[in-house]
């Protein structure tokens, strides 16, 4: 008896397999209308720079010594105020600097300090046309970089 069981689910076929298969192809169709959607309605998840205007702009440049970063007024040649070795302005100029000598561009060329319309705190390297939203960063880290905006460097 217990064979002739197992020979009417073969021939039946299970229907234990069926239930993940229609839960995937559920999530593929569920997919496909939530992106077509999406783009019919002309969703984009890419920001538009461009769009906003500039509210402040400063031009700095970024000076190493033994004690740490000296930021520095690119126009007058005042120092802005002076960060430790370690944290996140010396990371992020180390990684601007890897750039910078990847592409054969002089290091102590001025970097272009942005704070838009919108809101955005931008940090924007004209020798490699590299452009960093410094909020990605988190906001004490864009509270920092604002801050060097402001002549004696406080964070209004």
């Amino acid at each position: 008896m217990a064979q002739a069981q197992i020979r009417a689910e073969a021939q039946h076929g299970s229907i234990a397999p069926k239930i993940p298969l229609a839960f995937a192809a559920g999530m593929v169709i569920v997919a496909l209308l939530v992106v077509g959607a999406a783009r019919f309605t002309g969703f984009s998840p890419v920001q538009d720079m461009g769009a906003a205007e500039i509210q402040k702009s400063r031009l700095i440049r970024f000076d190493s010594d033994a004690q740490g970063v000296a930021v520095v007024d690119a126009s007058t040649g005042e120092v802005i105020t002076h960060t430790s070795k370690e944290g996140f302005v010396p990371g992020v100029l180390r990684g601007l600097n890897r750039m910078r000598q990847t592409e054969q561009v002089d290091v102590a060329q001025a970097y272009r300090l942005e704070k838009l319309s919108n809101g955005q705190l931008l940090l924007v390297d004209p020798a490699s046309g590299v452009s960093l939203d410094l909020a990605a960063y988190g906001h004490d880290n864009a509270t920092l970089f604002l801050g060097f905006l402001s002549p004696t460097g406080d964070k209004s």
